[in-house]
């Protein structure tokens, strides 16, 4: 392994809907063809992420940091408690709001709007679907809401313990837990090679990616990317369907123009 590492966000990223732009897939294999180690760095589940990535990249951040996979073998794991997940559970029952539980190859659909749930198990193959919350390990959820100000109401009544990364404004989000995140997976895989956050390179565009970059000495926000990223870069490139990710690396002096 040489001495710098990159992680990679997905969806606006390195892809829209698990369509991967042919020139990301050519930046994903030369940098492995240097030697670099590459990770996908996702709030997605493991089985989304190995059925559409596992063979580009070196390893696998999955559930906005909870799931680590190296080489196809799991890494790490930090499944919410029982407790942690009932609290959540409950608030989002207050809040009249659908939700999407996700485990390492499982997921459960609990008052999703119909066009939402049809996506999901076309996305994630209905035999991966659960039927009891109880016999899975939670890894993260996703939130469905009606309009505008319900999101705002979900924001506030977890401000103390998720980020919450609006899709889009698409009616869904997906939460990102405050105590283990995107960061601190990279953290514990920056240790784990015996690197420093100088080595470390984030492409992100989304709100829950605030977190690749607090422990990144290299942070490069898509040109699509929310505003409030793009204010913490060290980058902004192009956006992700323009060769954003090729182009960010030329800069960095990675890949040659």
């Amino acid at each position: 392994m040489r001495d710098k590492i990159f992680f990679f966000d997905i969806d606006g990223t390195l892809a829209r809907r698990g369509v991967i732009p042919e020139s990301n897939r050519e930046a994903l294999r030369q940098l492995r063809e240097l030697g670099y180690e590459t990770f996908i760095c996702s709030g997605r589940p493991p089985f989304y992420v190995k059925d559409r990535f596992d063979n580009l990249v070196d390893g696998c951040i999955c559930c906005n940091g909870r799931y680590i996979l190296y080489h196809g073998e799991e890494l790490y794991s930090n499944p919410l408690s029982e407790t942690e997940l009932t609290a959540y559970l409950r608030m989002l029952e207050k809040l009249n709001c659908g939700y999407l539980l996700v485990s390492e190859d499982a997921f459960y659909c609990h008052r999703l709007p119909d066009g939402y749930q049809e996506m999901m198990i076309r996305d994630y193959q209905a035999k991966r679907q659960c039927l009891d919350p109880r016999s899975m390990r939670c890894l993260t959820f996703d939130v469905t809401y009606q309009n505008p100000e319900q999101l705002g109401k979900v924001v506030e009544a977890f401000k103390e313990k998720l980020i919450i990364n609006d899709h889009h404004g698409s009616g869904s989000a997906d939460c990102s837990t405050l105590d283990f995140d995107k960061g601190s997976a990279i953290a514990w895989l920056t240790d784990y090679f015996g690197l420093d956050r100088s080595c470390v390179y984030a492409f992100g565009d989304g709100y829950n990616d605030q977190a690749m970059f607090r422990e990144a000495g290299h942070r490069i926000a898509m040109g699509n990317a929310v505003d409030v990223l793009k204010e913490k870069a060290t980058y902004v490139t192009d956006a992700f369907d323009r060769e954003g990710i090729r182009n960010a690396l030329v800069w960095e002096g990675i890949l040659k123009p």
